[in-house]
């Protein structure tokens, strides 16, 4: 028997973010005997790395190789439009932080015959006059076109789809899940890494992340400035990138601490740095429910985040959620306090709490099959 085949629509180009760390999680693990999955992007391959394995697993990999710019919208609607018109699904997922691009791809793909569409929120943004026009005129579109809404946290759920939707709970979340036989403490692992990046006597403050507005490193070099005050030996340690990467790196330079730092740019190491570090500190303004946050905490690692992260990491005890209103001093103050705390091994809290990613794909592929 074939297996079913599904079509991963993104509304960004791939790279390596949260979204693609994500469904590329999901496929791995997925039994593709069953399911198999295609992925479409308007816009361009970033991430050659992922194409190579997508292709591996026995799924195809196109990209209509539109910048992403001020056009995105129209790139969006075109390519989408052209790409259904020519190839023939009965399953498409799309995946976006654009509200337009879920609206509009689940338009052009009931009427391109698509019988399913799933459309995914995986974060949640800024409250302003722009989401709020969007939200407006995104209701009866999403309410109409879209036949399953996915979401990583109820608050990304919250923040995309139209209020019946929530109201009604037709809406599932499909937990940010990470595999716990590579992802999990792993003394060895931290000894090396630590031995590697040279941090063998330093506390260590980890970040991993794309360098952009939502993620404030302004305001975790900040947070870090204070922190070297009361521990001079102390190591921000940050990888990602992104196009606030240069203006992020001149800021560590005005405040002083470039010497207490170390930028490994975009790593595929996850399990070794977060067994490395010692606290994984994330102020973003808002998360749907970060992948990283998971991985910090299946390596027993605390998380300190800000109140725009949704509050459901799955283990209290190692998360602390503070207000961006806190003055960077107070930061400081709780992010020492957290990384002097000893590690423990979370892999069963992690199994318990379904964020295991065996449980989580099984989970997704039972969807795919209710719609056949």
């Amino acid at each position: 028997m074939e297996p079913i085949r599904v079509l991963q629509i993104f509304g960004e180009p791939f790279s390596n973010g949260g979204q693609e760390s994500y469904i590329m999680n999901m496929y791995r693990h997925i039994d593709r005997q069953r399911v198999q999955f295609d992925f479409f992007t308007p816009f361009v391959i970033r991430n050659p790395g992922m194409q190579a394995e997508v292709e591996a697993l026995g799924g195809q990999m196109s990209a209509a190789g539109h910048p992403f710019n001020v056009d995105n919208n129209r790139y969006f609607r075109e390519a989408v439009s052209a790409f259904l018109s020519s190839h023939r699904y009965h399953i498409v997922h799309i995946h976006s932080g654009s509200t337009y691009a879920l609206m509009i791809g689940s338009k052009l793909a009931r009427q391109n015959g698509v019988k399913h569409v799933a459309v995914h929120s995986h974060c949640g943004g800024f409250v302003n006059l722009k989401y709020k026009v969007i939200r407006l005129l995104s209701r009866q579109p999403l309410l109409t076109y879209p036949t399953h809404y996915f979401a990583c946290s109820h608050l990304a759920a919250r923040w995309k789809f139209p209020t019946p939707i929530i109201r009604k709970q037709r809406y599932t979340v499909l937990k940010n899940a990470v595999d716990t036989r590579s992802v999990r403490l792993d003394e060895q692992l931290r000894s090396e890494c630590r031995r590697e990046l040279g941090l063998e006597d330093k506390l260590v403050i980890g970040h991993v992340g794309r360098f952009v507005e939502q993620k404030n490193h302004r305001f975790l070099l900040e947070v870090f400035a204070e922190l070297v005050k009361l521990e001079p030996e102390a190591c921000l340690v940050l990888a990602g990138e992104g196009v606030l990467l240069e203006q992020t790196l001149a800021r560590a330079e005005e405040l002083g601490i470039s010497d207490r730092m170390q930028y490994l740019g975009v790593r595929r190491d996850i399990p070794a740095l977060m067994n490395a570090f010692d606290v994984f500190v994330l102020p973003s303004f808002f998360e749907g429910l970060p992948v990283v946050g998971i991985e910090a905490q299946a390596t027993g690692l605390p998380v300190i985040t800000s109140t725009g992260v949704t509050p459901e990491l799955p283990i209290e005890d190692l998360a602390t959620y503070l207000p961006l209103e806190l003055s960077p001093r107070e930061w400081a103050q709780k992010v020492l306090e957290a990384a002097r705390k000893p590690r423990r091994n979370t892999t069963e809290e992690i199994i318990a709490t379904g964020y295991d990613v065996q449980v989580a794909a099984r989970i997704m592929q039972q969807k795919y099959e209710e719609m056949t």
